[in-house]
């Protein structure tokens, strides 16, 4: 079978509303037939998958540089060098050099995953990078008032993690709840 192209229109529906979102949308409406929505939803899938592998690829580098990075903190703990100026500078170096390959596998696997949501519910995901960015904010506050850069505040990204339950208009089509 050709490979049906998808109009402006229903591509249009399918970024704003997500995969399985839009083509039910589209289906509703007779804007595609069954055939084509099932060949849609197939390459759907296919890209989906690509993006599990993707994932799996990245936690893999985020586990060795997480390793890195904690052997040096390690070695570094057990150290029994003065010290001194330059021995913090030079420290400091090799940990901000560890600890940039290990965010940078971190964002990377965040996109990632942020990638697979907004291909199934764009709004939801547009919602959880606002969230995130606040939730985050809002610890680093706390933090602050606190004076404990490590403190742990356990319902600081509950409107990350579960935001979309909180609004049913974010998982609805025409009213039904999916």
């Amino acid at each position: 079978m050709a490979d049906p192209k998808l109009t402006p229109a229903q591509v249009g529906v399918l970024m704003n509303e997500g995969t399985f979102r839009g083509l039910r949308k589209l289906l509703d409406s007779d804007q595609i037939t069954e055939a084509h929505a099932s060949h849609v939803l197939g390459r759907s899938y296919e890209t989906l998958l690509k993006q599990v592998k993707e994932a799996r690829s990245e936690m893999q580098h985020v586990q060795m540089a997480l390793a890195r990075l904690e052997n040096f903190l390690t070695l570094a703990k057990q150290s029994r060098k003065p010290v001194r100026s330059d021995t913090v500078a030079a420290q400091s170096s090799q940990i901000g050099v560890a600890l940039m390959a290990f965010d940078g596998w971190v964002v990377s696997l965040m996109e990632t995953d942020l990638t697979i949501t907004g291909m199934l519910n764009p709004a939801v995901t547009r919602a959880k990078i606002k969230e995130f960015a606040t939730a985050m904010n809002a610890l680093m506050d706390k933090r602050l008032a606190k004076n404990h850069p490590a403190y742990k505040d356990p319902d600081a990204f509950d409107g990350y993690v579960n935001g979309w339950r909180k609004n049913p208009a974010a998982t609805t089509v025409q009213g039904s709840t999916k």
